[in-house]
């Protein structure tokens, strides 16, 4: 499906070059864009927004979309952990737009992206400061119910990588999900459900964890038909059924229900997770017949980490050298 688009974009893109559309090229390229990023072809969609996209704004003078093509650069360098140049991006050229516009909106969506960066560089007390002083206020303002819960979600987010588990749970609770309660948007629901079994997960309540992760969440995206959520939440399953202790579920799951869900999708970014994951219980399990194949699976996860630019690929270097030894990535298993 998404190749077929991808080939009607630049079908597209095509023709209202050849008719000098610019606008519509601009357009077009920017879908392209969406859909290489969605694939894990960053390099490509970073290149389409700064050479193909960027230019024809600045050259139509509109202000506002080449603020929000700096954004979308910004998305892909924040992807690939260039965290620095994606704050400058959203502090220089972004965020001053939206103010000259007097866009209310757009300004604290950018806000919350700084916040973002913010939070992945692990300044919690500055990203939360922003979440609750320039984002929040505006969403309450606006009387915008879903954006004020989405954000107070986030600020939930924050307070439980600070260890503050009792209050990020009350407010899943308390502010989060009667929300999508009350708007009847059951996926949204899910997703906090499953935020707040993070929680309980982190507290030790494995089984209402694991109640609420087979009960709440997985009908709902088995009724939804989100193949994707259905293969995140079983890989949590299996989560749990590792700090359990019950090994061998944990990796049926993760080898029947989850890794062939993300290779069908061409999900390269939770395939590398999920194939590390299925390395780290086949470890816990300690069966020296398993090392070949966990020395094989953290090196495909370390090829798809590299190819992405992520810079989760030094913790899988760092899992190998641990699991083998090794410190050339192209040593074989002992």
């Amino acid at each position: 499906e998404l190749e077929r688009a991808l080939c009607a974009a630049r079908h597209f893109a095509q023709d209202a070059k050849q008719h000098g559309r610019e606008r519509e090229v601009a357009l077009a390229q920017g879908y392209i864009a969406d859909i290489l990023q969605s694939r894990g072809e960053l390099e490509e969609a970073l290149r389409i927004r700064r050479e193909e996209e960027l230019p024809v704004y600045e050259r139509l003078g509109d202000v506002r979309e080449r603020a929000m093509t700096q954004g979308r650069i910004a998305d892909i360098l924040q992807l690939r952990g260039e965290w620095e140049e994606a704050l400058r991006l959203r502090r220089e050229e972004e965020l001053p737009v939206h103010e000259r516009l007097g866009d209310v909106r757009e300004r604290a969506i950018t806000q919350g992206r700084i916040a973002d960066i913010l939070q992945l560089r692990g300044d919690l007390e500055e990203a939360l400061l922003i979440r609750r002083e320039e984002e929040l206020p505006v969403y309450e303002r606006l009387g915008d119910v879903r954006e004020r819960a989405i954000t107070q979600g986030k600020i939930a987010d924050i307070l439980q990588l600070r260890g503050d588990l009792e209050e990020a749970l009350l407010i899943r609770r308390e502010e989060e999900l009667p929300v999508y309660e009350r708007l009847g948007d059951a996926r949204e629901r899910a997703i906090t459900q499953g935020k707040i079994v993070d929680i309980l997960h982190s507290r030790g309540d494995l089984e209402e964890a694991l109640r609420i992760r087979r009960e709440e969440q997985m009908p709902v995206y088995e009724r939804l038909g989100d193949v994707r959520l259905r293969a995140i939440t079983q890989g949590k399953i299996a989560d749990i059924l590792q700090s359990h202790g019950d090994l061998e579920e944990a990796l049926r799951i993760r080898r029947k229900e989850e890794l062939p869900v993300y290779e069908h999708l061409g999900d390269v970014h939770s395939l590398w997770v999920g194939r590390t994951n299925l390395a780290n219980t086949l470890a816990q399990r300690g069966r020296p017949e398993d090392r070949p194949e966990i020395h094989t699976l953290l090196q495909q996860a370390l090829a798809e980490a590299e190819r992405l630019r992520l810079p989760e690929a030094g913790i899988i270097r760092g899992l190998i050298a641990q699991f083998f030894g090794e410190s050339d990535d192209n040593a074989s298993p002992p």
